[in-house]
């Protein structure tokens, strides 16, 4: 998601697209980051690993919209936004690879019969 919306934010700037349309696939983007931080939260607890990078990517993706708004004024904050969406891809993707893992850590556990 966040691929789209990077291509969907250069196309703004290089290709004169409408800038809604990238505004709104940011918001679809920030409500399935919110949705999968409380699953994360519930499933693994706040302390985890897991619900801190989530909670992490959430405070990154609110200091990227903050980087958003201002970059209509300024080419250098354009810049600096599309540099943090890269660092918000590497937390979400960490986040991805570290609820994979621990899935697949408890998938095991769960399966073992109780006698």
């Amino acid at each position: 998601m966040i691929l789209v919306q990077v291509i969907l934010g250069g196309s703004e700037v290089l290709l004169g697209l409408d800038i809604g349309y990238h505004i709104v696939w940011g918001l679809i983007t920030f409500i399935i980051l919110i949705v999968t931080a409380v699953l994360a939260v519930r499933a693994y607890s706040r302390k985890s690993t897991l619900s801190r990078v989530a909670i992490a990517a959430i405070a990154d993706f609110i200091v990227q919209i903050m980087l958003g708004l201002g970059a209509f004024g300024s080419d250098v904050i354009v810049v600096v936004h599309l540099t943090n969406a890269f660092i918000l891809a590497v937390l979400v993707t960490y986040l991805i690879s570290f609820a994979d893992s621990a899935e697949k850590v408890r998938a095991p556990l769960m399966s073992v019969p109780t006698s």
